[in-house]
C-alpha cells in the first residue's frame, strides 16, 4: 500500500515540486496551502505529514500538533529556511520525533528524509520530474 502524505506548503512552486517527486515515488499526496484547510479533511487518514514552518496565520509546529491530535503518532517532516532554530522551537513546543529539512533543499535530500520516515519505501525507483 502506498503512503498517503499530507503536504502543507504555501509556496505553489515548492508544493507542486514536492508533490510531483513524492507522487513519482509512489505516494498519494494531498497538497494544501494553509493550516485552516486541515479542518475540512475527512477522513484524516494520512501516514505522514510534510509541512513548511512559515505559513499564513500559523506555523508548521501548529500543523504537526493538529495532525497528531487527529492522528497520534503520524510521521512528520518540518521544512524550514530558518536552520537549526526550528529544532529548538519544535522541542520547546513539545514536538518530538520530528524530521527536519532545511530550505533550500535538493530532491535527493527530500527523498533521504522520506526514506527515514518510511523505511519500507527505500526501493530504488526511477524519479521522473
Amino acid at each position: 500500500m502506498k503512503p498517503r502524505i499530507l503536504l502543507v506548503e504555501d509556496d505553489e512552486f515548492v508544493g507542486v515540486l514536492v508533490r510531483t517527486v513524492l507522487t513519482n515515488r509512489g505516494c498519494d499526496v494531498l497538497l494544501v496551502d494553509r493550516f485552516e484547510s486541515l479542518e475540512s479533511i475527512v477522513p484524516f487518514n494520512f501516514d505522514g505529514i510534510i509541512t513548511d514552518y512559515q505559513l499564513p496565520r500559523a506555523d508548521g509546529c501548529d500543523v504537526i500538533g493538529y495532525a497528531r491530535h487527529r492522528r497520534p503518532g503520524i510521521s512528520a517532516l518540518l521544512v524550514s529556511g530558518h536552520g537549526d532554530l526550528i529544532r529548538d522551537i519544535a522541542a520547546n513546543r513539545g514536538l518530538s520525533d520530528v524530521h527536519f529539512l532545511h530550505k533550500p533543499f535538493r530532491v535527493d535530500e527530500l527523498l533521504g528524509k522520506f526514506a527515514e520516515m518510511f523505511p519500507a519505501c527505500r526501493a530504488n525507483e526511477v524519479i521522473h520530474i
